[in-house]
């Protein structure tokens, strides 16, 4: 509706809209570039919004999303891309208490947030029903504690690829150590140029068994020196393994690999 409107920085003639009706959001605002103050939309009721993918996509001065801390989500499924490349958004706060537990798709939801480094404010999201979690949190150079991701339910996830790829400062990766991803079919890139990390020990037990890609893996891990952990993956599906350890300039032992 307003994508590419790359001058609008005031959009108070919209704080009286009834969308109430409203179930497409797509897109809305992607590539807003100039807007920065969104509470014309504090009392928007977008409770039966269901498709909410790159609605503020690319609007790269954004910093404050505090009037979207009470809207109701609940019948959500598509969050894919909603806070792409919001370049200047430092905090996620009022997400908080957000219901996404209809949520299928959160793939590059946060990806590009280059300024945002603090996730707890994602700690009690429900995202079991979730499939798709590719490149949620890309490029995330300054990110480096992901316990509040410790007890999400990815059960249902498929797709995990670039999922914390380019996340520059993250080394340790414990909190992925319970996670479920025995019905996943694609990692590639999911750890791509973290180039701080070291310990993989918390992916020991990954059931893989239905994986078939694992293209870039581990690609440009240079800190990474043992990978003993992977030693009884079931990558037995597999069908790309282009450049997994690609640029592990650290790693000298590869006897792990061997069955």
């Amino acid at each position: 509706m307003f994508s590419g409107c790359s001058s609008l920085n005031d959009i108070n003639p919209l704080a009286n809209w009834n969308v109430s009706n409203g179930t497409n959001f797509e897109s809305m605002f992607s590539g807003c570039s100039s807007l920065n103050d969104i509470k014309p939309l504090e009392n928007w009721n977008v409770s039966n919004g269901t498709d909410f993918s790159g609605m503020f996509s690319e609007c790269s001065s954004m910093i404050n999303i505090k009037p979207l801390e009470n809207w109701n989500v609940s019948n959500g499924t598509n969050f894919s891309g909603m806070f792409y490349k919001c370049s200047s958004l430092n905090d996620i706060n009022p997400l908080e208490n957000w219901n996404v537990s209809s949520g299928t798709d959160f793939s590059w939801m946060f990806s590009e947030c280059s300024t945002l480094n603090d996730i707890k404010p994602l700690e009690k999201w429900k995202v079991s029903n979730g499939t798709n979690f590719s490149g949620m949190f890309y490029k995330f150079s300054a990110l480096n504690d992901i316990n509040p991701l410790e007890n999400w339910n990815v059960s249902n996830g498929t797709d995990f690829s670039w999922m914390f790829s380019e996340c520059s400062t993250l080394n340790d990766i414990k909190p992925l150590e319970k996670w479920k991803v025995s019905n996943g079919t694609n990692f590639s890139w999911i750890f791509s140029e973290c180039s701080s990390m070291i310990d993989i020990k918390p992916l020991e037990n990954w059931n893989l068994s239905k994986g078939t890609n694992f293209e870039r893996m581990f690609n440009e891990c240079s800190s990474l020196n043992d990978i003993k952990p992977l030693e009884n993956w079931d990558v037995s599906n597999g069908t790309n393994f282009e450049s997994m350890f690609d640029k592990c300039s650290s790693l000298n032992d590869i006897k792990p690999l061997e069955n």
